[in-house]
């Protein structure tokens, strides 16, 4: 049943003054337990039986007692009280980090290899924060946190747009990873000419990897002739392991792999040179979720 736009709902102070009369047995009592004055309970108890039209309590000697309507509407009382009790300890819980939600969206090399640490940091610090990452390609989620479904992202290729932030989070490399044993493991450079000889195994076309290659070799007057296309960074790098051939992959994403020596990253001589690569953090300019701008100040730190 909808009730009218002209009905005047009841003041949640009367009904919690209601429910701590009847609580404390009496007016004085419930005046010190809600720290008013005895007229002030009064007042909001008259307030409340106008509003409902009938009297809520009845005076027998020095003792109030319920009526039946006081009776039958003292459940439905409790009820509200403690649903704004509720309302208020989530409020302020939120409003200090001890609860919330946060959604946000990673390239996937950045999900993979760096936010790890940075949420575990958040975690940390906000254990009652819920954090929901999702990762997948920069242009599927930028259109995402474009449409509000996501409340900051860290994504690759990003131009600035109007009412959102942009700010550099990460910046990487291409490298050119082979397994220890390989001829060219010794070298910190290697001619691109030389990957004509060589099965490359690189991203598949249309991610922002492959993007990224292609233009520096087309910059460099050169062609790409990859003979595997991967949608994973670490199927590249075990079939570069397995000695199907040399792969190109992001710096951090090898960076486990140098530390216990199962590959080697070299960088491609000019005239290609050092590929660069550049992830952002991206949000709106206004933040209204105090729980994704304590994630934003993290990141940006």
């Amino acid at each position: 049943m909808l009730i009218s736009k002209n009905a005047k709902l009841p003041n949640p102070a009367a009904l919690r003054v209601f429910v701590t009369v009847v609580a404390e047995g009496g007016v004085g009592r419930a005046a010190l337990a809600l720290g008013i004055t005895q007229p002030a309970v009064s007042q909001y108890l008259r307030t409340l039986e106008e509003q409902v039209g009938h009297p809520l309590f009845e005076r027998r000697g020095r003792h109030l007692v319920l009526t039946r309507i006081g009776e039958a509407l003292l459940p439905e009382a409790r009820r509200v009280v403690q649903a704004l009790e509720e309302f208020q300890r989530i409020s302020q819980a939120m409003g200090r980090l001890e609860l919330g939600e946060v959604t946000l969206g990673a390239a996937t090399t950045m999900a993979t290899y760096v936010l790890p640490l940075f949420l575990k940091k958040f975690h940390e610090a906000h254990p009652g924060v819920r954090v929901h990452l999702e990762s997948g390609s920069s242009e599927r989620l930028a259109e995402r946190l474009r449409l509000g479904e996501l409340e900051l992202a860290v994504l690759e290729g990003v131009e600035r747009w109007e009412g959102y932030e942009r700010h550099l989070f990460y910046e990487d490399e291409l490298v050119l990873i082979v397994p220890p044993e390989h001829p060219w493991a010794a070298r910190e450079a290697v001619p691109p000419g030389w990957l004509r000889e060589e099965t490359l195994v690189v991203r598949k076309p249309g991610s922002m990897t492959w993007r990224v290659l292609e233009r520096a070799f087309e910059q460099a007057g050169l062609e790409l002739n990859p003979t595997f296309y991967t949608d994973n960074n670490e199927v590249t790098k075990r079939l570069v392991m397995a000695g199907a051939g040399v792969g190109i992959v992001s710096r951090v994403v090898v960076q486990p792999n140098l530390k216990v020596g199962n590959l080697r990253a070299l960088r491609l001589a000019p005239p290609v040179g050092e590929i660069r690569r550049y992830f952002w953090l991206v949000h709106p300019k206004a933040v209204t979720n105090p729980a994704a701008q304590a994630l934003i100040d993290l990141l940006r730190a």
